[in-house]
């Protein structure tokens, strides 16, 4: 796989009474050492534009801006993606609130540019629209997400879309719930690893030895967030390829204790045990012996 590497230092400053931003783009893209971005007020709101400067300190205006829709944009980001090619992202952000409709989130645009001259660059409108998109509340009481706006997970996406994949890799989506879970996002998580991905995503990548740890990872993610049938569903088609895992034990069992406490019981045994001979039994969390204990 194309190595990933994104590396930005971001600096505030203040003039002409317009806030900017300025990144310094390590590595650089092309010749541009940097990136810097101003707020522009006008009617009471604030777009932003930015430019390019390379090594000369020659500037360059990147041909699309961030305007004012319905408030006031926000730069969350812009960086380097070396992939393939080259890329630069910048990506804004926009509050959604409509209280009539139910809508309350952040609309995020991300505009992705290649070009091998800093005065004709190219955005790449489908990898732009892909990593693109409104996370928040619905009319209908659902809600949605973008997955994609962390530096990791954007770039991996764009390799995956260079590649031609239509739908993510393991790895891709093993980072999503990865943060999600870590955001404590658990609504998320069980957006992202509904049925129908862990079913594409065990048809494209068969649950064996190699990928055990991810797949257990998303059995875990899933009992944290309450989506406990199909955390279940794959903790036990992990236990088929390895089931001497002592965590996977301690999985299972916190997945089943809300439906089957008699069978949840068995498994929290089947770890302790595991933990005593390998030497770990002070590392056993105090609420497993409790629910061994209990009526």
């Amino acid at each position: 796989m194309t190595e990933v590497v994104v590396v930005v230092l971001s600096l505030w400053s203040v003039c002409a009474g317009a806030e900017s931003k300025a990144y310094d783009l390590i590595p650089a893209f092309n010749d541009a050492l940097k990136a810097e971005f101003t707020d522009v007020v006008g009617n009471g709101r604030e777009a932003i534009s930015g430019i390019l400067i390379d090594k000369s300190g020659k500037k360059y205006s990147l041909p699309d801006t961030c305007e004012a829709e319905g408030g006031s944009a926000e730069l969350k980001d812009a960086f380097v993606i070396n992939a393939q090619r080259d890329y630069f992202l910048f990506v804004c952000a926009w509050p959604v609130r409509h209280s009539g409709l139910g809508l309350n989130g952040t609309q995020y645009e991300a505009f992705l540019y290649t070009g091998e001259n800093l005065g004709v660059l190219n955005k790449n409108v489908e990898f732009s629209q892909m990593l693109s998109g409104y996370e928040g509340s619905l009319e209908d009481g659902g809600r949605k997400y973008v997955w994609y706006l962390s530096r990791k997970i954007a770039s991996e996406k764009v390799i995956e879309l260079e590649l031609g994949k239509a739908t993510d890799s393991l790895t891709l989506a093993h980072q999503v719930v990865l943060v999600r879970l870590k955001d404590e996002d658990y609504e998320g998580v069980k957006a992202y690893l509904d049925p129908s991905r862990f079913e594409q995503l065990s048809r494209d990548f068969p649950i064996g030895r190699s990928n055990v740890v991810g797949y257990n990872d998303f059995g875990y993610a899933l009992g944290q967030a309450g989506g406990n049938d199909l955390a279940y569903k794959i903790l036990k088609a992990v236990e088929l390829i390895s089931p001497d895992r002592m965590v996977l034990k301690l999985n299972i069992a916190d997945v089943l204790w809300s439906s089957d406490k008699e069978a949840s019981k068995i498994y929290y045994k089947k770890y302790v045990e595991s933990m005593s001979q390998a030497g770990k039994e002070k590392l056993i969390p105090s609420i497993v012996l409790d629910r061994i204990s209990s009526d």
